[in-house]
Parts: structure tokens; sequence; C-alpha cells
């Protein structure tokens, strides 16, 4: 990708004469987004997790956190949401443009610029046929049902299996699915290349199949979350080793030429552990686990604008 310099004048906010005036500043252009490199402090990027974080238990924004990510946007800062979700699970749920610049989705498989992700997907991530038959005979033998995501940008549709135990979350995630999911053949073999696994473990009983999975598929990225459905089925979700949030936000921010040491992220669970590890300052929100809140700086829940405390931090 080149990334081009160019002279621009524009309107800043001295912060130290407080008050408006024009000035001269290079500015970097990736990916279609003007960068200025001069005008505030340092150039920064904020990074935001979705449910549990930016979203509401009842699934509305806070209005404060909203408008906090158009006052970034005013001052420059490139606004990220990364998310679990898939582009198809993103427009269905919501129904509005919000004020961000990129989405880093499916936990990190894939990039795109935004408001319009699926004509301007940026980089994706794909497990191959033996991939995909490995990471499924695993799982056969180990019973746990699972659902094989195909290849983006069709990675909301997917083969399930079901070993017929009481699983509501399954069932719940086929039903906001329906129309697109088929039953896994049963000869695996025919199984074709995909974009990720996920594995649902009721009862929060997931942490011995959770470490095996880690231990024999050291080749991969195994992540761990809590179910947006019903927030306690553990969700297992195995990538190719190059999709992590942080994976992706390294990416983005080297297209970008942001340091990494200029990104601040907020989140609520373990998939985005990595990428508040790597970000230089991170913060979780208050309905966090708390084994995160030992190790992050804490702000407000996801209910009462985590996201709007961590900005104000920020600034």
């Amino acid at each position: 990708m080149v990334i081009k310099q160019k002279i621009l004048i524009m309107i800043i906010i001295d912060p130290d004469e407080k008050m408006i005036r024009k000035k001269k500043g290079d500015v970097n252009q990736g990916l279609g987004h003007t960068i200025s490199t001069k005008g505030v402090d340092r150039m920064k990027m904020f990074i935001t997790d979705l449910d549990g974080t930016l979203f509401r238990s009842d699934h509305s924004f806070s209005k404060n956190d909203l408008d906090m990510l158009e006052k970034l946007g005013s001052l420059g800062v490139i606004r990220v949401l990364a998310t679990g979700r898939s582009l198809f699970s993103l427009k269905r749920s919501i129904p509005f443009h919000l004020p961000v610049d990129y989405l880093i989705f499916s936990t990190g498989l894939g990039v795109a610029s935004y408001p319009d992700p699926h004509k301007h997907t940026l980089k994706t991530e794909t497990l191959s046929h033996e991939d995909t038959k490995t990471i499924a005979s695993l799982l056969e033998n180990l019973g746990v049902d699972y659902m094989i995501q195909d290849p983006v940008p069709d990675n909301h549709a997917f083969a399930f299996r079901h070993f017929g135990r009481e699983n509501s979350d399954f069932n719940t995630r086929l039903d906001f699915y329906k129309g697109h999911y088929r039953a896994i053949s049963p000869n695996i073999m025919d199984l074709g290349p995909s974009s990720q696994f996920l594995a649902m473990i009721p009862g929060g009983n997931g942490k011995e199949t959770l470490d095996c999975l880690r231990r024999t598929l050291h080749a991969y990225t195994v992540i761990n979350s809590s179910s947006p459905f019903d927030g306690k089925t553990m969700w297992i979700e195995i990538f190719p080793k190059s999709v992590s949030k942080s994976k992706a936000a390294t990416w983005l921010s080297n297209q970008l030429k942001i340091d990494r040491n200029d990104i601040v992220a907020v989140g609520n669970d373990y998939n985005d552990e990595d990428l508040l590890e790597w970000v230089g300052q991170a913060f979780v929100v208050a309905n966090s686990p708390p084994d995160m809140k030992k190790r992050f700086s804490v702000v407000a829940s996801n209910n009462h604008e985590g996201v709007c405390e961590a900005i104000q931090a920020m600034l």
C-alpha cells in the first residue's frame, strides 16, 4: 500500500492557547482516511469492543458514549470497533451507522472500512481444507457441539454438529441464523475451506475442553469468551494462527502509521485480552471478569457509559 505525503490547511484547537487558528500540517493518507500528524499532541487510535462494552445489556447505546466517539472523530482520532460479530450480525443488530472509521470483525478475522464494510473489506483470513478437517476431527472425538463458519464474506452461514445434549445457547444461535445453516455431512472429509470454528459448552464447565484444545491446536488461535446470548455458555473460537483482535489492530495501525503506544482500547471479555495487552493504554468496563479487572484499569460498566469514561481519561 502506498502512503502519500501532502500538505493540508486545517483548523485545529491549540490545547495551550485554547483558541482556534489555522496551521499547516503534514498528513498521512492510508486506506482512504486522512490522518493529521500535527494539531493534536500525538496521533491516536481508539478501539472499543461492542457486546458488553459499547452495547448496553439491552442492546441499546448510550447517547453520551456515541457523542464522545463523535468528538474523537472531530479531533482526528481514528475510531475502531473491534467485535466478535460477523458483518451480517452487525447489520442485523445495528440499524444505523455508528461513529467509527474502521471495523475489526469476527474477532480479527477481517478488517474493513466503515460505514460500508461489505464493499470495503480490507483484509481477511481463511482456514484451508486440511485445517478444517483437522479441527473438525478433534471436536468430533471430544463430542463437543460446534459450528463451522463459511469463508468471509459469507461467514454468517455455517455447518453444525449437535450431539443431542441440552444446549439452549446453541439452539438460540440456530434461531438467530435461521436459513443460514446446514447439518454437517456424516463424512467430515468432505468439508471445504472455512473461516473459523465455534464450539459451545453450556454450564460454565468448559475449562478442561479449552485446555485440551489449546494444547492440541497450538498451530491455531484458540480464544474463549462468554456467549452474547445468555452470558454464561462458554464459546471457544478457533481461527487461523494469524487471527486475533491485536493482530488485526497491528495490521491496521501499520497501514495508518500509528504507533501502538498511541492507541487506547476498552473491552470486557477474554477475546479482548490480547488487544488490551498490546495497546499503549487499556481499560475494561466494570462488568468484566474479576481477573481482568485486576490486570487493567477499570471504568464504569457497559450500562453506565464506561466507553465515555475511558475516552475522557484518554483526553
